[in-house]
């Protein structure tokens, strides 16, 4: 790496740390990171938030990603006073969203804007999920999962499997 670079990533990584973010040995957060409540926020070692990442938080609201992961760019995490958690080894592709509190059509008040959906995400180790994919409230995504691009994922994903579509759905068992 070229001093320049090295001086580069250093001053990011001195950025990142006065904003408040819990960073890990060799992790990187990129300086176009947009972040509501960066305390909240924890990057284990070796991991990466590329840039033009949004992540919307709340005071009760967090965010932790484990070791060598990362979020490619352009994803959306809105996030509000619930809990994402991405294990370890684990590739999320571009233009990914993560959706943990979203308007819902449950309820009999005004349709939509007084009815909200809430739920925490929880992504196991050793993922994949593809470029364009939408992580909605509630989803526990287990160990050693593929998720194909553009689908939309809910509910409980089981491990060592291939899913995708809209909903999506187990394609194939892995090893």
């Amino acid at each position: 790496m070229r001093l320049i670079d090295r001086v580069k990533r250093r001053l990011n990584i001195i950025y990142s740390k006065t904003r408040g973010i819990n960073l890990s040995k060799n992790s990187f957060v990129h300086k176009s990171v947009d972040l509501t409540f960066p305390k909240s926020i924890t990057i284990g070692e070796s991991s990466v938030l590329y840039k033009q990442i949004s992540i919307y938080t709340k005071d009760k609201g967090s965010f932790t990603i484990g070791k060598k992961s990362h979020i490619a760019p352009f994803g959306y995490l809105l996030i509000d006073n619930n809990k994402v958690t991405i294990g370890d080894d684990v590739a999320i592709g571009p233009f990914c969203t993560f959706i943990c509190h979203s308007n819902s059509v449950t309820g009999k008040s005004k349709l939509y804007a007084e009815n909200y959906l809430d739920g925490d995400i929880f992504i196991g180790n050793n993922v994949f999920i593809g470029v364009q994919c939408t992580i909605l409230p509630g989803t526990i995504i287990e160990d050693n999962v593929v998720i194909a691009s553009n689908s939309v994922v809910k509910g409980r994903i089981e491990r060592s499997a291939l899913y995708g579509g809209t909903p999506a759905k187990k394609i194939k068992e892995i090893e």
